[in-house]
Parts: structure tokens; sequence; C-alpha cells
């Protein structure tokens, strides 16, 4: 994982070096999917972040960051608690606020890049 730098990073996002992030047992509604991801930047004080996320196969609830996700690979249908869902496939761009809680249908496993901010700092906790 890089930090804060006055320096361009890169990464691959279809075949970054990514690390397991297990999906919590009480999210998982369905399947057994398996999410794994690269930090590419975060910044010191933890509140604003960017890289790639994989993700097999299966259904779960997540509470997001205010999170900007560009699908590269793969199917997904995103559902806010309180909203319509959004089907999303290679190519495609979402926004998701800031505490929004979603149902994710993960279709073919997906590879998503994102830039998140979190005005907490303590999503990641110490990752």
């Amino acid at each position: 994982m890089q930090k804060t730098t006055t320096s361009p990073v890169k990464c691959a996002v279809v075949g970054a070096p990514v690390e397991p992030v297990p999906i919590p047992e009480q999210d998982i509604i369905d399947g057994d999917p398996r999410a794994s991801w690269a930090l590419l930047w975060r910044s010191d004080d933890g509140k604003l972040y960017n890289g790639v996320w994989h993700c097999t196969p299966g259904v779960f609830m997540l509470t997001h960051p205010g999170e900007t996700i560009c699908i590269v690979e793969g199917r997904v249908t995103v559902t806010p608690l309180e909203g319509e869902p959004m089907e999303l496939g290679p190519g495609e761009m979402a926004f998701i606020p800031e505490g929004t809680v979603a149902r994710w249908e993960v279709r073919e496993t997906v590879k998503k890049a994102f830039h998140s901010h979190d005005s907490t700092g303590t999503m990641l906790g110490g990752a």
C-alpha cells in the first residue's frame, strides 16, 4: 500500500497483486463471495483512499464510504436500502454516497477501481 505521495502512482486493475479482505459472515446473504483488494494510495489521515477490489459471485450487504467506482470486469447489481437497483458492468461508473447501506449481488466476478472518502477516517481501521 502507498501512503500520501507527491509522485504519481499506478496499478493494474485486472492483474493487481491483491490481498484477501474477507466479507464478514454476518453480512453474507447467499453464496460464498470472496473479496480481495490492493490499496494504491491512502491519505495520512485515512479519510481518502483508492485502489482496486475484486469479488467472486455472491450476495452480501455493504456499508459504504463515499465511493466512486468503475467496473472493469464482471457484473453486479447494487441496491441501496433506500433506493433503486443499479446494474453495473464493464466500463460503467457509479457514485455511492457515504453511509449508504447496499445489497451487492455479484453475478460474475467483479473487478473495480475505486476512490473513497471516509469523513471519519475509521472505516479501514489500521489498514
